[in-house]
């Protein structure tokens, strides 16, 4: 057994783009809720992913800065993944139970630039906001007001065509925080290879991506 690793590498354009290329109406998400199923195809997620990384970059950010999100498991959840991906910056995963403190910690010192959270979270990052001078884009899935934008709106209005970083495998793409359990939460930054290291863990997913193990 051995890694593949290829020098250049992306998490978005692998788990989205090359699959949208080959069958851009192949089901990517099942999402049920108390309401509906909601079926998104990977051609419909690189549009709305490739529309929020246009979003983000005419927001003012750029590749590197820090992208979190609080979001309960969604097709919106794994749209900021993979924009943030596509657009080399650096995703941040917030955990919706979190409560003020752990949220303000962790906003803070990833240093991030944007969230994207949805109506129900929002209020607790609304609390926040004048403590976090490095936050500067929050979208609401759901709505927004005068503090924050809503992620349905801007992302029509966007365009859908976005070139994907070139980055390579070593390059960082999310920060994953301990539990904090014997001092402050600590951040371990990933890089894009991450992805690989996972893929064995899940056989279906394995399959996937067959070229990059051996």
């Amino acid at each position: 057994f051995r890694w593949r690793i290829p020098a250049r590498y992306n998490i978005g354009v692998d788990v989205c783009d090359r699959h949208a290329a080959a069958a851009p109406g192949a089901t990517a998400i099942v999402f049920e809720d108390a309401n509906a199923v909601r079926r998104v195809s990977f051609g419909e997620l690189r549009a709305a992913s490739n529309r929020l990384a246009n979003v983000l970059l005419a927001r003012g950010l750029s590749r590197g800065d820090r992208v979190a999100g609080l979001l309960q498991q969604s097709p919106e959840t794994a749209v900021a993944h993979i924009a943030a991906y596509k657009a080399g910056m650096i995703a941040v995963p917030l955990f919706v139970l979190f409560g003020a403190d752990a949220l303000e910690y962790r906003l803070a010192d990833s240093g991030a630039r944007a969230l994207i959270t949805d109506a129900a979270n929002y209020p607790k990052v609304a609390a926040l906001r004048e403590r976090l001078p490095e936050l500067k884009l929050v979208l609401v899935v759901g709505g927004g007001d005068n503090d924050a934008l809503d992620f349905a709106a801007l992302l029509e209005r966007a365009s859908d065509a976005f070139a994907p970083v070139d980055t390579a495998a070593d390059d960082p793409a999310v920060i994953i925080y301990t539990s904090g359990t014997t001092g402050p939460p600590k951040g371990a930054l990933h890089a894009h290879r991450v992805l690989l290291g996972h893929l064995p863990g899940d056989r279906k997913s394995t399959r996937l991506n067959s070229s990059h193990v051996k």
